[in-house]
């Protein structure tokens, strides 16, 4: 068993294609705070809006929403720790019920219904998974990469990422869709 890479530069999304994003994709393409490596927000950018003239299907579950709203508050996190100078801050004691907080809670529940437009809502199926497999990847792998592999498995979709890890763990048949410099 061997994965299949593929180069975002390079694929031609088809219409018939089931694509899950990982959230670094999602990052690229909807948080603004992050501002980061540009090259590759424009790859990704330009990728997302072929698989939209495609037609190919992007499925999201719940744990890629948690995923993208706790990344993007712990970025801003940071930011306002920088900004204010409190930078022995701690998250929830200093950090929420602030208002920069509040105002990029309502920033990620914008994001997240726009992010939501593009895509169909997968269920998990935690009740069907195989848990021995997902456990059995996790000396190479991190727990939520390991549950998105049998996630893609089970809507046979093709998991577009720009993590690493997908890339060097090859123990399954998932075709993996990331750019490759």
């Amino acid at each position: 068993m061997a994965a299949k890479i593929s180069d975002v530069k390079s694929y031609s999304p088809k219409s018939s294609d089931n694509l899950f994003f990982d959230n670094n994709i999602w990052m690229y393409l909807f948080c603004p705070l992050g501002n980061y490596n540009q090259k590759k927000q424009k790859i990704y950018s330009s990728f997302f809006k072929e698989v939209q003239t495609a037609g190919s299907t992007i499925f999201i579950s719940s744990l890629v929403l948690s995923e993208f709203s706790n990344r993007y508050l712990r970025m801003d996190f940071d930011l306002w720790k920088d900004n204010t100078g409190n930078h022995s801050a701690e998250f929830k004691k200093d950090y929420i019920g602030t208002e920069a907080y509040s105002d990029t809670v309502d920033e990620i529940k914008t994001q997240i219904n726009t992010i939501m437009n593009f895509c169909d809502k997968t269920p998990d199926n935690f009740n069907a998974v195989n848990m021995d497999t997902i456990l059995s990847h996790l000396k190479s792998i991190d727990f939520n990469d390991s549950y998105y592999l049998e996630l893609a498995k089970s809507t046979k979709s093709k998991i577009v990422t720009d993590d690493r890890d997908f890339s060097t763990y090859t123990n399954h048949d998932i075709e993996i869709i990331t750019f490759q410099s």
